[in-house]
């Protein structure tokens, strides 16, 4: 089933689309990139698989891109729909969300405490240095990550090294879905596709035509990418 591309944002000779579908899946945007830059209108296409965004910068009107790109089996394309009143989020519902999290907090806390309590302190080596990792990823806070550290090596020193199987399968999870994120934001992408200019007597300059060449910016690509002429999206 051919995916939808939503039309986010338009103004004219720019728009942006988004492909909530595809999102975080590199080879789809890039076969996208190398498509849809052949197409004569396009000036320049920038794709962002980590967001599932499309953004195009264009010379003719946007329909008959969006056509090819129906046509070739790349998406299809709908406005995206303003939100009703009845399905959009009411503050009063945000509030309520924001509360039953701050109440889930303190619950944590109190139960933190009541086993503080029951001498249990410590878990495995394993846990102490998620927990840092943790502090410093998510929470950007070195100190507390440096602590977790610390308790880390402690329970390695014990021999007390793994938490339960449930415990460590989550945080592979965790991981993995974060290598994900992590190497589709690094091999976000643009190309801008080179047109041939044209006079205002509508005769084409002999400077020719087609996509032009794009500089690879090494500096800010990942080694050994492979992907030459595409440029990291700003």
């Amino acid at each position: 089933m051919i995916p939808v591309a939503h039309i986010e944002h338009q103004l004219p000779g720019r728009a942006r689309l988004r492909v909530p579908s595809k999102r975080g899946e590199v080879p789809f945007f890039e076969k996208v990139v190398r498509e849809l830059s052949r197409h004569p209108a396009v000036r320049e296409l920038t794709a962002t698989p980590l967001t599932g965004s499309i953004t195009l910068q264009y010379s003719e009107p946007l329909q008959p891109i969006t056509a090819a790109a129906a046509d070739q089996g790349l998406f299809e394309t709908k406005r995206l729909e303003p939100q009703t009143s009845a399905s959009a989020p009411k503050p009063a519902s945000r509030l309520s969300e924001a509360s039953g999290l701050a109440g889930i907090a303190a619950g944590l806390t109190g139960l933190s405490l009541v086993q503080a309590a029951q001498g249990n302190v410590l878990g495995s080596a394993t846990e102490s240095l998620w927990h840092a990792f943790g502090a410093q990823r998510l929470l950007g806070r070195p100190d507390i990550a440096a602590a977790f550290a610390v308790l880390g090596i402690y329970q390695i020193l014990r021999g007390q090294l793994f938490g339960p199987a449930s415990s460590l399968f989550f945080y592979a999870l965790v991981m993995r879905q974060m290598a994900a994120m992590d190497q589709a934001r690094a091999r976000s992408f643009a190309v801008p596709a080179g047109r041939t200019a044209r006079p205002a007597g509508g005769v084409s300059a002999h400077s020719g035509s087609g996509v032009g060449t794009a500089q690879a910016a090494a500096s800010q690509l990942p080694a050994g990418s492979g992907h030459r002429g595409l440029w990291p999206a700003r």
